[in-house]
């Protein structure tokens, strides 16, 4: 949708004039210029002048207005900028960048820009991460974007692989939809590692949205979207190098390219590469923290925009991950009666975007997306062998049609292909799964306070069947700084078990699947779930300086889920569909203010309820912590000096009963609660030249004893995959930047 939405305003800039009759709509972008780059401004105000009649700029800086008869100046505006004054005339499109300093009387006047923001005017609501958000702490990949989000939990998967792994509403992170600039991009067999492959100096913004969202992105979202702009070589800096290293040797660095080699062409590189070759055992349990490895990232995009109001983009991206870990010594390749790790991934994967608007009607536009991608992932864990392979290719038709400022709709059809082979030692799964859907959205705006967006897709499934996936958003402005929101809607999945379960590899659990009908994917139903929920924000100003008080509730009802089930027995992980109720109840509030000049807090508090029917009844969802509390403190200087401090308090978790086993390899019920706390300091010169320094986990904590039977690996009772908390203590890292506007 957002890219149908930059096709129709970027083509629109070259309208022709001539004598042709005003038209009645006039649309633009506006832009504010943060850090030397161009990027679209929420929230300003565009009214006619002398007038009342007036409109909002979204979060990507559009925005729509009827013509105003009586006068053809457009002003544009925003607290802390400078106004501009724009005679219409002829014009129906504008792109005005407004400047975010000016002088009066020798006084500077800075707007700062939120590094999180909230939409007011989107009937969905989006929670927009910056770029200065994710400088917050140095993160090296998606995974680890969220350090300072309040929304998203993150945590190992287990004790072995060092992955991290993300949950919304209390769910796994494959019920989370996450897509690349509106492509899925990942899911099946990637949904757990994927996160990794996602370098973090490559994220321009990430867009996150709670619950069901649009059916034009297809129809697996089920707790809520994760959308992520990746640096474009039209608007990216020349050059951006950035190199980390921490005292466990992992050292990372990453070179970003951008090139415009002329009006119309232009082209970017990314490149990331990281390595760990030293192995570390911070609580002498025999086995390495983290393991070893290499990670190698290459991307090239190109961008082409004509006069005739066309627009393509091509990408291809690789991606080559080798990790070695285990007991500590285990070497790679050479049996030594040591347990280890293997694995390795190769993925390639390509992407083609063409939009059109057309020439008769510039209101009317067309936009077309294909995908296609090879993924391929070989493990060892101890004796079991995994491997996994995924073929996928992706089409969506979107044609848009803005019929008037209160009325727009969008429509089109989709087709997914998805062909999968997976291993188990000697357990063989193949699938192929080919969905043609067709989807249509309308969109209702009545005077800025109430939108309403219906939105209904059609998909049939050659392996489930079919698929109607209806989702309804609905925002009321209760005044001119309160939004109040409503959402509901229907996903669907197919749930890859074993990819998604990997960590259970860790351990000596034997992989149990009680099938239903043995002509579906792994003998199981699909997934399907109704997400309703509401949220309410608030803004406000105190002490002239701006704040945001946000709070929201979501409700996930299953009515078909894949249950997975650790408790029947400490050596079985158990996959049978569900038999009776499954739910997640969250609910969270939040406040953002700035307390001081330059000086930030975050602070939030978040409540979750996940109960499912097990074969030994209703439990409460293990290792998931019911309570969270969290704080992000950031002051900025004048002088370019940056501190961030979080904080954040989790509350005990249930862990799968290890009741049956011997004493010695007997876990308590619950976990205690515990706090984390990281910090990083950064200090930049000439908006070119950054360095920085942080600390993770300062109080040191750790879960102890992460891995059970850790001394008899090939034993029954061995087991690294109940991680509630840490596993590796305080960890300090430091990097440099370099950018060339």
């Amino acid at each position: 949708m957002k890219q149908t939405i930059c096709l129709t305003l970027l083509f629109l800039v070259s309208l022709g004039v001539g004598a042709q009759p005003a038209p009645e709509i006039i649309t633009g972008k506006v832009f504010e210029l943060e850090q030397g780059q161009q990027h679209p401004l929420s929230g300003a105000n565009i009214y006619w002048a002398g007038t009342t009649q007036g409109t909002i700029s979204k979060p990507d800086g559009s925005f729509t207005i009827q013509r105003n008869t009586s006068t053809n100046l457009l002003v544009v505006s925003f607290s802390g900028y400078k106004a501009d004054t724009l005679i219409t005339d002829q014009l129906n499109y504008f792109e005005i960048l407004l400047d975010n300093v000016y002088e009066i009387e020798g006084v500077e006047v800075v707007k700062r820009s939120k590094t999180t923001s909230f939409s007011m005017i989107d009937p969905i609501k989006f929670e927009k991460i910056s770029e200065t958000e994710l400088l917050k702490a140095a993160c090296c990949n998606l995974s680890e974007s969220f350090e300072t989000n309040a929304s998203v939990d993150v945590s190992f998967t287990d004790a072995i692989t060092g992955t991290k792994q993300i949950q919304l509403l209390g769910l796994a992170g494959p019920y989370t939809q996450i897509t690349r600039e509106n492509i899925p991009d990942i899911r099946g067999l990637s949904a757990i590692y994927g996160l990794e492959f996602i370098p973090g100096t490559w994220i321009e913004s990430i867009q996150l949205n709670k619950g069901t969202g649009s059916v034009i992105n297809g129809f697996e979202s089920i707790a809520g979207q994760i959308n992520v702009e990746l640096r474009k070589p039209e608007s990216a800096e020349k050059l951006h190098f950035n190199a980390y290293v921490n005292q466990d040797s992992r050292v990372e660095t990453n070179l970003n390219l951008a090139h415009k080699i002329n009006d119309k062409l232009s082209t970017g590189l990314l490149l990331h590469a990281r390595t760990q070759q030293t192995q570390m055992d911070g609580n002498d349990d025999g086995f390495m923290d983290k393991p070893l490895g290499e990670q190698l990232i290459l991307l090239n995009r190109w961008n082409y925009v004509t006069t005739n109001r066309w627009e393509s983009q091509l990408g291809l991206r690789a991606t080559f991950n080798r990790n070695t870990g285990g007991q500590m010594g285990f070497p790679e390749n050479t049996p030594s009666g040591l347990w280890g790790l293997n694995m390795e991934t190769n993925r390639l994967e390509g992407w083609l975007k063409i939009g059109k608007v057309f020439d008769k009607n510039p209101a009317q536009s067309i936009g077309t997306q294909f995908s296609g991608l090879v993924h391929d992932h070989n493990s060892t864990f101890g004796e079991k062998h995994y491997a996994g392979n995924q073929k996928s290719l992706y089409a969506n038709v979107i044609f848009q049609s803005v019929q008037d400022i209160s009325h727009s709709y969008k429509a089109g059809f989709s087709f997914q292909y998805d062909g999968y082979a997976e291993t188990l030692d000697s357990l063989d799964f193949q699938r192929q799964e080919l969905v043609p859907g067709i989807f249509a959205e309308y969109n209702y705006s009545l005077n800025d306070h109430f939108d309403l967006v219906m939105g209904m897709r059609a998909d049939y499934h050659n392996l489930y069947g079919v698929f109607f996936t209806p989702r309804v958003h609905i925002r009321y402005a209760l005044a001119d700084r309160s939004v109040m929101r409503f959402s509901g809607g229907r996903g669907q999945r197919t749930a890859s078990i074993i990819a998604e379960n990997n960590s259970v590899l860790a351990s000596s659990r034997s992989f149990i699947i009680r099938p239903s009908k043995e002509t579906l994917p792994y003998g199981l139903d699909k997934e399907v779930a109704w997400n309703f929920g509401t949220n309410f924000t608030q803004n406000f100003k105190l002490g002239y300086r701006e704040g945001t008080l946000s709070a929201d509730y979501y409700y996930t009802h299953f009515t078909s889920q894949v249950v997975v089930d650790m408790d029947q027995s400490p050596q079985e992980i158990t996959f049978y569909n569900l038999e009776g109720k499954s739910y997640a109840s969250s609910m969270q509030i939040q406040l953002d203010y700035e307390l001081l000049p330059r000086f930030d807090i975050r602070l939030a508090y978040r409540w979750y309820e996940l109960r499912t029917q097990y074969l030994s009844g209703m439990l409460q969802k293990p290792l998931v912590s019911p309570h969270r509390a969290f704080a992000n403190l950031a002051y900025r200087t004048r002088s370019h000096w940056s501190f961030d401090y979080t904080v954040q308090w989790q509350s005990s978790k249930r862990i799968p009963s290890t009741e049956s086993n011997p004493e010695a390899y007997r876990l308590s019920s619950h976990s205690p609660s515990f706090f984390l706390m990281n910090a990083q300091v950064s200090k930049q010169w000439a908006e070119k030249y950054d360095v920085y320094l942080g600390v993770e986990n300062i109080l040191g904590f750790k879960q102890p004893n992460p891995i059970l039977a850790s001394s008899d690996p090939f034993g029954e009772y061995f087991d690294a995959s109940l991680i509630w908390g840490p596993v590796f203590g305080r960890m300090v890292y430091a990097g440099v930047r370099l950018r060339i506007p």
